[in-house]
């Protein structure tokens, strides 16, 4: 008989970082507000990792492993429109390859209010919650000196 589970199974890194409860079993479930801490944690690693391919070839990657992560964007400004427009896409590409629980991607940047070289970046989308559709966004600031925090919009 089929059972209508209520939660959001745990990522592999999730599993083999958590602590064993008192009975000595995991949580293999996340509830909805652990899912979206999850998926937090989870762009900000990926905003926070740079991939060994340039932008030009990380457009034309398959999201393999080996190219986790975003490419050196050191060279972008954010005051540049054209790498704004740049910068959003592969964000984008990024999350739809790295990060599958969120659908519907969507990714805005704009210069940081703090200036220099940093921009915000806001990416959104959904994901199901107990069979229902739900709108997450997270707002990151990148700064090429000292790379991304995360915080839930």
């Amino acid at each position: 008989m089929s059972e209508l589970v209520r939660g959001s199974p745990v990522p592999l890194f999730d599993r083999l970082s958590s602590v064993q409860g008192s009975d000595g079993s995991r949580h293999q479930l996340l509830t909805p507000e652990q899912l979206e801490v999850s998926i937090g944690r989870e762009l900000s690693r990926l905003m926070n990792t740079r991939s060994p391919l340039k932008p030009s070839e990380f457009s034309r990657s398959t999201g393999t492993t080996i190219d986790y992560g975003i490419p050196d964007i050191s060279a972008l400004s954010p005051k540049s429109h054209p790498d704004l427009d740049l910068l959003q896409s592969t964000i984008k590409q990024a999350v739809n390859h790295y990060e599958p629980r969120l659908k519907d991607v969507t990714v805005k940047a704009f210069p940081a209010a703090s200036g220099g070289g940093a921009a915000t970046l806001v990416i959104g989308g959904t994901v199901t919650i107990d069979l229902k559709l739900r709108q997450l966004n997270f707002e990151l600031q990148l700064d090429q000196r000292q790379g991304s925090r995360t915080k839930a919009a």
